[in-house]
């Protein structure tokens, strides 16, 4: 007999709640999440922010990278690599063409690219949160690995990582591994959740 482990169960359940979202409200959250992104002044003119191309029934993001846009921030969005875990990151805007990429999601193709280092703002994708700002990804690791370098880091935290999910991926506790990615804030339709007073976008 084979045991499932805690995290597995969680992905399923996960899944499930995220997938059983209809399309209005799809659409409402999308629009529900510029609205927060304005309050909570993330769209800043210059500011170098890296959305993520949405599979499946992830949150919809798009949206709110053309009012980004449209702000005069620079959007950059992740390419998985062909061996290893580190995402790098392409530009989008009018110049950027598309290919087929990895688990059938397209994939961005530009001449100018970002390292992580250097961004100011990752809107990160999930399956799960929790209060304590866990983020439980597909469990490919690429996100933790890509910024595991932010462990190393003591007092400047750049760039800050947002999680962007539906308030229905929201756990009480997620089961952590060491090498797990905790985030600095949570957007949802709901708006925003930090970890404490002081923390902003």
């Amino acid at each position: 007999m084979h045991s499932t482990s805690p995290k597995h169960e969680l992905r399923k359940l996960a899944r499930s709640r995220r997938a059983a979202i209809s399309p209005k409200q799809r659409l409402d959250a999308a629009l529900a999440l510029i609205r927060h992104a304005r309050s909570g002044r993330m769209l800043r003119p210059g500011r170098k922010i890296a959305a993520y191309v949405p599979h499946g029934s992830e949150f919809p993001v798009w949206p709110l990278v053309l009012k980004a846009l449209q702000a005069g921030c620079r959007i950059y969005l992740p390419v998985v690599p062909a061996s290893g875990r580190r995402l790098a990151f392409c530009r989008f805007d009018q110049h950027t063409v598309w290919r087929s990429g990895a688990y059938g999601i397209p994939e961005p193709h530009h001449p100018e690219t970002c390292a992580a280092r250097d961004l100011d703002l990752v809107l990160v994708p999930l399956l799960a949160f929790d209060a304590q700002l866990y983020r439980m990804g597909q469990g490919g690791g690429y996100y933790d690995t890509t910024f595991a370098f932010r462990r190393q880091r003591r007092h400047w935290r750049k760039p800050r990582l947002v999680g962007v999910g539906f308030e229905c991926q929201r756990f009480e506790h997620l089961p952590t591994d060491h090498w797990d990615m905790r985030l600095d804030a949570i957007l949802t339709e709901a708006g925003w959740q930090y970890p404490d007073s002081l923390i902003r976008p």
